[in-house]
């Protein structure tokens, strides 16, 4: 019987294993995360999903197009992995229709159906790594890096801020998804940058007598021998009479290239003049191009808002080192912009990049969004249907570069969470979903934590923690020389 747009259907067993009543209405159902419409990979982490808190109890039913349902029921959607996998698996390249119905004072209320795609295109890779940290501006002592295997819930840590107590635990990155050469860097009074491959690690101290600091933002080569940092002594001040809240700058910024084969520095001088700062230097995957950030100095912090970041490049001979000379591919300071972290994707397609007003810390920048550059044309565009109205800060790209990852303050404007999105070959991008998270209401309600600078790994990293505590506190360094 139909009431005013409202049909009231018999409820059957097969359905919700109740009696009475249940109202259908043509809305969406309102649901947490925002999962109506993404795409996800055969094999990820279950959807789990909440409704509104004024429904006590929910009932879903999941139809595959091509075939096998799955049906839960409880206080939120709480799927099963092997269950959550194989309906995926079956359904790739197709879609899942979503029946959810809430139970609200004994009665249920039936929504508009909603779906779910199921992409032909894989995300073999293991997890992602990410820093944890609360949104405070002094706290060291509750931090860690963590690695996520994103086919489940299992979360693990790396290294936790109560092994190495005082220090900041800055970047880390492994080499284009491949754990196996991974790095870190720790800010504070014992601070160093540690580098591992092939399971043996080192504690490296990056400054010297001819540079400003130690490394910080850092990128491998892809043949493993070299690592670009830019050099960066950072800090943060406060607006006032803003909506803003904090401002994080540098004070300077250089650009060094480390080689490996014997822990030297290659200090080009056109990277090092105080006429300019340089910054997020990057590779491209076939070794041959070194892109990075360089903007006009000016004095900091009052001169802050001045601070806009051009993108560059230049040729890079993976023998000797060398760079060759530079060429500006992106005047965005020209246009009132700042091009920050610049992303090539791994088959050599694609280059990502956030653009902001200013400055070089994207996350703290509500105008923020994420960039497309196609590296064989050259033409840029505004990746509009992944952007929000809040923060687009740090991204990478998974190891097929079908899929990257971001990081948004989009859900409540002060947390930063992981989004993920698929690009087709016309660079097309799907609805971005956040991090699967179990009970994702209460955990991500709940958290007092950020995710930072989330990349991908192919495999898990394997980091013993064994006897950390006495090699940062003992300050035995490798001390890295200048070329």
């Amino acid at each position: 019987m139909k009431r005013g747009g409202i049909i009231l259907l018999a409820a059957t067993m097969s359905l919700v294993a109740c009696s009475g009543t249940t109202t259908y209405v043509e809305e969406l159902p309102e649901i947490y995360p925002d999962y109506i419409g993404v795409t996800v990979p055969v094999g990820i982490a279950p959807m789990d999903f909440n409704i509104s808190d004024e429904y006590d109890r929910v009932f879903v039913k999941v139809t595959g197009s091509k075939g096998g349902t799955l049906k839960v029921r409880g206080s939120y959607a709480d799927f099963s992995v092997k269950k959550w996998h194989a309906l995926t698996e079956r359904n790739a390249g197709g879609f899942l229709t979503f029946t959810v119905l809430g139970r609200k004072d004994g009665e249920w209320t039936q929504w508009r159906d909603f779906i779910m795609y199921v992409s032909d295109v894989p995300l073999e890779d293991y997890g992602i790594t990410y820093r944890k940290l609360a949104p405070g501006y002094t706290t060291y002592s509750q931090m860690g890096i963590y690695q996520r295997n994103i086919h489940n819930f299992d979360e693990d840590p790396i290294i936790e801020s109560t092994l190495t107590p005082g220090q900041c635990m800055g970047c880390h990155t492994a080499n284009a998804a491949n754990p196996s050469q991974f790095l870190f860097h720790l800010r504070g009074r014992h601070g160093a940058t540690l580098i591992q491959q092939d399971g043996v690690r080192e504690w490296v101290t990056t400054k010297t007598d001819s540079t400003i600091g130690n490394m910080a933002y850092s990128y491998w080569h892809p043949g493993g021998r070299w690592v670009a940092g830019s050099i960066n002594p950072v800090r943060q001040s406060f607006w006032t009479g803003d909506k803003r809240t904090i401002e994080v700058f540098d004070l300077a910024s250089d650009i060094v290239i480390l080689d490996m084969k014997d822990h030297s520095l290659i200090v080009d001088p056109r990277f090092t003049t105080p006429e300019y700062f340089e910054t997020t230097p990057v590779f491209t995957p076939d070794g041959k191009t070194l892109y990075f950030g360089r903007s006009e100095a000016h004095s900091v912090p009052k001169e802050t808002e001045l601070i806009r970041y051009d993108l560059l490049k230049a040729s890079f001979d993976a023998e000797t080192g060398e760079v060759g000379e530079f060429e500006t591919v992106i005047p965005a300071s020209a246009e009132g912009h700042s091009v920050t972290f610049p992303r090539p994707s791994y088959d050599g397609k694609w280059l990502m990049y956030n653009l902001a007003d200013f400055s070089i810390f994207p996350i703290d920048h509500e105008e923020a969004d994420l960039w497309l550059m196609d590296l064989e044309s050259g033409e840029t565009r505004p990746l509009d249907e992944v952007n929000s109205p809040l923060s687009e800060s740090f991204h990478n790209w998974s190891s097929n570069s079908r899929w990257f990852l971001f990081s948004s303050r989009r859900d409540d404007g002060l947390y930063v969470q992981v989004y993920f999105s698929s690009i087709d070959s016309e660079g097309h991008c799907t609805k971005p979903f956040v991090l699967p998270q179990k009970n994702p209401r209460k955990y991500y309600r709940g958290t007092l934590f950020s995710f930072n600078v989330p990349d991908f790994t192919r495999d898990k990293v394997e980091f013993s923690t064994r006897n950390v505590y006495e090699e940062v506190f003992s300050d035995k360094r490798v001390q890295v020389s200048v070329k």
